[in-house]
């Protein structure tokens, strides 16, 4: 093919799909939508494609028609477009795979448990050397597009051109459609006051020097926002999301910062555009436990939709309902342990957002799933302060959580125990 690519409409891509095959959508912010709306379009041409994506910052156009009938949907990242869904739990219309980040290239894959077929990507128009770039996305697509038989790319306008492991060959891509619709946006919201004195609280447990790898939601971003302001810090994340703006304004640090997906809004996108200190970075790299274990002060931050007064935290269901996923947050929390210097936060408010139920339990209840086992578990963080749980006792974990409860709840918990 040279350095030439083939282009078509958007509806005649779908043409190249084979039925009873499977598909792989990226996650983060990469969502080719003018790929999504033609898919939808056409739909009715298959009777039993599986789709597979993970998580997805996106608004899931995909899924508006045909579900159940014409595909499946796989995924192994829940968002929170997905909720009804998780739960009316129709095995025709979804699947859920419990899955670790770190282990995504060894059950998706040729000659894996899931061998992709097509692989559909978003880029950059092709540059002057023969490439395109990821931009916001890396990730797992280069081991998508090394494993899938085909490869359709969305050329967008408004990708940013990213350092890194972001580079495709356009003799890799079979056909591409074109497009210059705005990159999804991820707006992680305003702190409210409970979440502003979490950020205080993380902030006073990061050492200087410290290598950083943060999560996603409101807490984490606002984080990074403010980590400018330690000194010799580096950043090293599956994800980051639109703090990085401020800290890049703030940091006079010229390390590299190492990510696999960027999430936010123009403002971030503009600004990573060409920049020498971003490096995209594939999942190989960004969750591998052993690689980041070598990192000293390595410093994961991650957060939990409950924990128990044992340490055991649920990060994916509430009422049994998929809402979440493993992600990469147990991967992180492992290399933060091996790391020599290195700490691992779980941070999170101690109750949910209407202030009906704490998040701090008695136990996971029959329904939950355990996330991260009690002995994996650190420092603990909510806006009453802050538990180191390693070396505790079972006794002493729970008085420390208890303390970390909003004191309408102490009570309940302390009589629980």
């Amino acid at each position: 093919m040279g350095k030439y690519v083939q282009i078509v409409e958007a509806d005649k891509s779908i043409d190249q799909i084979r039925d009873n095959s499977t598909l792989i959508f990226l996650g983060g912010c990469a969502n080719p939508s003018r790929f999504y709306d033609s898919f939808s379009n056409r739909v009715g041409m298959f009777k039993g494609l599986t789709v597979c994506s993970g998580l997805s910052l996106g608004d899931y156009r995909f899924l508006k028609k045909g579900l159940g009938t014409n595909f499946r949907y796989v995924t192994w990242q829940a968002g929170i477009n997905l909720r009804k869904l998780m739960k009316e739990n129709d095995r025709r219309k979804i699947g859920f795979i419990p899955l670790r980040l770190s282990e995504l290239t060894s059950v998706i894959g040729k000659k894996r448990a899931i061998e992709p077929d097509t692989v559909v990507i978003q880029t950059s128009y092709p540059l002057n050397d023969g490439t395109v770039s990821l931009g916001i996305s890396v990730g797992a697509t280069q081991h998508f597009i090394r494993s899938a038989r085909q490869v359709i790319a969305e050329f967008n306008t408004n990708m940013p051109i990213t350092d890194g492991d972001s580079r495709v060959p356009i003799d890799k891509i079979d056909l591409a459609i074109e497009s210059d619709r705005p990159l999804a946006n991820y707006d992680t919201g305003v702190c409210n006051e409970a979440e502003s004195k979490i950020v205080e609280n993380v902030l006073n447990l990061i050492p200087e020097g410290a290598t950083v790898q943060l999560g996603i939601g409101s807490v984490p971003d606002k984080v990074l926002a403010s980590l400018g302001q330690i000194e010799k810090i580096k950043l090293c994340s599956g994800m980051l999301s639109s703090g990085l703006t401020d800290y890049l304004k703030q940091s006079s640090s010229g390390e590299k910062i190492l990510t696999g997906e960027l999430a936010g809004g123009l403002g971030l996108y503009e600004g990573v555009n060409n920049s020498s200190r971003i490096s995209m970075i594939g999942i190989e790299k960004t969750h591998d436990v052993r690689k980041l274990a070598d990192i000293k002060r390595f410093v994961s931050i991650n957060s939990t939709v409950e924990i128990d007064l044992q340490g055991q935290c649920n990060g994916e269901t509430v009422n049994g309902v998929q809402l979440s996923g493993v992600g990469g947050s147990l991967d992180y929390i492992e290399a933060a342990a091996m790391s020599s210097g290195g700490i691992s936060i779980m941070a999170l408010p101690s109750t949910t957002r209407c202030g009906e139920h704490s998040r701090i339990v008695k136990a996971i209840g029959s329904t939950e799933v355990v996330t991260t086992p009690r002995f994996c578990l650190d420092y603990v963080v909510t806006e009453y302060g802050v538990a180191r749980l390693k070396g505790a006792t079972l006794w002493e974990r729970s008085n420390a959580l208890i303390g970390l409860a909003h004191p309408k709840f102490r009570d309940l918990l302390s009589a629980e125990n």
